[in-house]
């Protein structure tokens, strides 16, 4: 109001919700039990002890027990909300909202006060879209988490290579006979040698790399996004740079040149030591794109682990909620994939053209059954508002430059100079397109022109709905943990929750 009166509207403070989130989880796990125990015949419901451990204490039904609780658990989530929204704790953030979108924008972009870390204004996300757990954390919290979470993933990036290093045993019968002596009589079989070198070193990479998605989403949920959007888009990011390194470049080198590591201190042999590494590992990846891209590809339109781990939970665990849930896309660990597939094909496209009509086969599967997903199955829960866009493009362009480089040196080694002097001027024009679309196009993923601003800011001025706009607005940024509780009155019915959260 001070810094921003002439375009301020309204602001909803933050506040300390963590205890009333955790009553709210055990109230909505108390129901999910009563519509177990309720949906049993009579004849089969137990009774147990209300004392110490179940032991001890007056024997009772466990349907009235657990009723009981629950009816407890209701009263002290109403108690907690109103104690919450009237004397909670406020942490050190709030939602403000403005008239116009060129005063939100110009009040997010420019520095409020002297000192920078004071403070720290960002571009709200979506209402739906707000990750309200990292509220609290403050400026140097936020900036030591995001220190650790780099050395986290450096050194998850490294121990990988322990996996990669036992991958890349496996395609070398002479090693895998060094190693395990009992096994030479069995590897001489044809059958199995062919197994054990071709299908058998990509499957098993396969399966190592399915745990790291969920590590790399957890490290940036630790980070202090705010929003959903983000936390994808940074684990994006890193699942890329780890699938690039340790897929990629932990296996060409690992498999060919691990010995001569020590070229690499003479930057003008890079090339060279390319061109021999990558063709020696090309069917290796073409294995790798049948057994990961294409069984990906059927896993995804069947959603085999999806109906595995629902089927586990309800037959056997007896611990999933009734209610169905829609799945959103996992951007995180599908764009990252689709990208190193392409990385493959610009790479390979001229060592071993035999991987085309591979990734030619995935890619015309995949748009097919992708855009079935996101059309009928997906059900998005943000707009992302193009932000992986530049991921894609920065991962072409190096893609790009790394085939540069690669067919610099395979021309090097044919001995034939005009190919590779022809080739250099390559990097030079891509890094130059990258230049210019990083300056004509990536300040629009950033933000918003002044233009474009202005222009939508006219256009409501005579909207007889924006009185009604902002009403919303003022309310749209509620903690949901503040939200009112509906209570179902009817206990008995089997298909709806005992405990739901309003929406708004």
């Amino acid at each position: 109001m001070e810094y921003h009166s002439s375009t301020y509207l309204s602001h909803s403070v933050v506040r300390q919700t963590s205890k009333l989130r955790g009553l709210i989880n055990d109230a909505e796990n108390m129901s999910r039990r009563l519509i177990r125990l309720k949906s049993r015949p009579k004849n089969q419901q137990k009774n147990l002890r209300n004392g110490f451990l179940g032991i001890f204490g007056q024997n009772v039904n466990i349907v009235d027990h657990y009723e009981k609780k629950f009816e407890d658990l209701q009263a002290n989530v109403r108690i907690e909300q109103s104690d919450a929204s009237s004397l909670g704790e406020e942490v050190g953030a709030a939602f403000v909202c403005f008239k116009s979108r060129y005063g939100a924008a110009i009040s997010s972009s420019i520095q409020q006060s002297v000192n920078p870390t004071q403070w720290v204004t960002e571009q709200a996300p979506e209402p739906h879209d707000v990750y309200w757990p990292f509220f609290s954390i403050r400026f140097m919290h936020r900036w030591i988490s995001k220190f650790v979470v780099f050395v986290a993933s450096v050194f998850l990036t490294i121990i990988f290579v322990i996996p990669v290093l036992f991958v890349q045993g496996l395609t070398n019968l002479e090693q895998l006979e060094t190693i395990f002596p009992y096994l030479k009589g069995l590897l001489t079989i044809t059958f199995v040698s062919q197994v054990v070198t071709g299908y058998l070193p990509s499957l098993v990479l396969h399966l190592f790399l399915s745990v790291v998605p969920p590590i790399m989403k957890f490290f940036s949920t630790m980070q202090g996004y705010i929003s959903h959007s983000e936390i994808e888009k940074s684990a994006c990011s890193k699942m890329l740079l780890f699938t690039i390194w340790n897929v990629f470049f932990a296996n060409v080198l690992t498999g060919s040149i691990s010995s001569q590591i020590e070229i690499f201190v003479e930057p003008k042999n890079i090339p060279s030591t390319l061109a021999v590494a990558v063709p020696a590992q090309a069917s290796f990846f073409i294995a790798y794109v049948v057994t990961s891209g294409w069984t990906s590809l059927s896993s995804e339109l069947t959603r085999t682990m999806s109906l595995i781990g629902d089927f586990i939970g309800r037959h056997c665990l007896r611990c999933m909620n009734s209610e169905f849930h829609a799945p959103s896309i996992p951007y995180h660990s599908d764009i990252p994939k689709i990208l190193f597939f392409q990385l493959l094909g610009i790479t390979y496209f001229i060592l071993a053209p035999l991987i085309l009509p591979f990734l030619l086969v995935y890619f015309s599967l995949g748009y097919i059954i992708y855009r079935n997903q996101l059309l009928n199955i997906y059900v998005p829960k943000f707009e992302t508002g193009g932000k992986f866009w530049p991921i894609v493009h920065n991962s072409t362009i190096f893609s790009l430059i790394l085939m540069h480089a690669i067919a610099i040196g395979i021309f090097g080694l044919k001995k034939l100079p005009l190919a590779s002097s022809l080739i250099v001027p390559l990097p030079v024009l891509t890094l130059l397109f990258n230049e210019y679309c990083r300056k004509r196009f990536l300040p629009i993923f950033r933000a918003y022109s002044a233009e474009a601003l202005i222009k939508k800011d006219r256009e409501n001025q005579n909207d007889p709905t924006m009185p009604e706009f902002y009403n919303r607005l003022v309310t749209a940024y509620r903690d949901p943990a503040l939200m009112p509780i509906e209570y179902s009155s009817n206990s008995d019915e089997h298909t709806s929750p005992l405990l739901s959260s309003a929406r708004v």
